[in-house]
């Protein structure tokens, strides 16, 4: 990767793109699925970036350690989860990718681990900050509904709907796999589609930053609310007291988190970043070069599709054209 014009390291800029970018041009076009899309677009670039460095584990832990520093330059407020995302499928990608045979069965279990893990991700930040209560919650609410149909299910609602949830992500990880097998020849195919677009028009403009959010308004809001039927009711039921020490602990665990946890790993991701990006200084920069390309061709690219494709395959398109203006940059 030490040329613009290198596939693999064009790969690893669209790669750095879509995580520091690709989100807000999406948001900004108000598309849907935006963190199913980029989480699948990076485990993508990943497999196209094995097949063509013919699977250097290297190759790929440079990548990823690239993309954590790009997205540390430039989403320095990223949350802290969005870095463990990065890395496990970086680091995930390299163990399966380079080192289990063949690669079709290294290709399924990639997409699907990776695809798994973003979801069990989101399910225990809900648990680790709402924490039990809001799950009984959950299942008492579902029951409630489902009994008055007569139905009983043999799981309750949380393990119901969390079964859901990931076995979701989990199909779409393995279409990500097969679509991964076929990808490179796809590419190929279709560059020609491609040839003689000029892509490179304004960017949209992005949602501009609103007010700083306050992430313990909410909560704090609630607590009083819940606090002050409590002491007008006496305090004698035993679910209001519930609430309240479900409120309460949430209160509790937002606060350590925003207000103190978050700050600190921000500032030894931070600090990481600043001692790694001198090592990968040269790099680093031509990565950096290459982004505004990226974000005006994307931008191009969609309004192209959205011209000739509907529905899924609209986003099939857009996917490949991505990837065939990095690889063939003179597209």
């Amino acid at each position: 990767m030490t040329s613009n014009n290198d596939p693999a390291f064009r790969i690893t800029a669209l790669w750095a793109f879509s995580e520091c970018a690709l989100g807000g041009i999406m948001h900004a076009l108000k598309l849907p699925f935006t963190g199913l899309f980029v989480g699948g677009f990076a485990v993508l670039c990943i497999g196209l970036l094995a097949h063509m460095t013919q699977r250097n584990a290297k190759t790929l832990l440079q990548a990823t350690i690239l993309v954590l520093l790009v997205k540390a330059i430039v989403s320095p407020h990223s949350p802290p989860a969005a870095y463990l995302a990065v890395g496990f499928q970086g680091l995930v990608g390299t163990l399966l990718l380079c080192y289990v045979r063949p690669f079709a069965m290294s290709a399924f279990l990639f997409g699907t681990i990776a695809m798994v893990e973003s979801a069990l991700q989101k399910v225990l930040v809900l648990f680790l900050f709402f924490g039990k209560p809001l799950f009984e919650a959950f299942d008492l609410f579902t029951a409630d509904v489902l009994k008055t149909f007569g139905w009983v299910l043999p799981l309750s609602g949380s393990e119901m709907a969390g079964v859901i949830f990931v076995g979701f992500y989990a199909l779409w990880g393995l279409l990500l796999g097969y679509w991964m097998l076929r990808l490179p020849a796809q590419l190929e195919r279709q560059r020609s589609q491609y040839t003689g677009l000029q892509l490179m028009t304004s960017p949209p403009d992005e949602p501009k930053p609103s007010r700083k959010k306050r992430p313990w308004l909410f909560p704090a809001i609630v607590l009083i609310f819940v606090v002050t039927v409590f002491l007008f009711t006496g305090g004698k039921s035993a679910g209001m007291q519930k609430a309240v020490y479900a409120v309460l602990r949430s209160v509790a665990v937002l606060s350590a988190w925003f207000f103190l946890l978050q700050p600190l790993v921000t500032l030894g991701i931070q600090r990481w970043a600043k001692r790694k990006s001198e090592q990968e200084k040269g790099r680093l920069s031509q990565v950096l070069e290459t982004l505004p390309e990226f974000r005006g061709k994307a931008a191009g690219l969609y309004r192209h599709v959205s011209n000739t494709q509907r529905g899924w395959k609209k986003w099939r398109a857009f996917v490949v054209g991505l990837f065939i203006i990095a690889i063939y940059p003179q597209t």
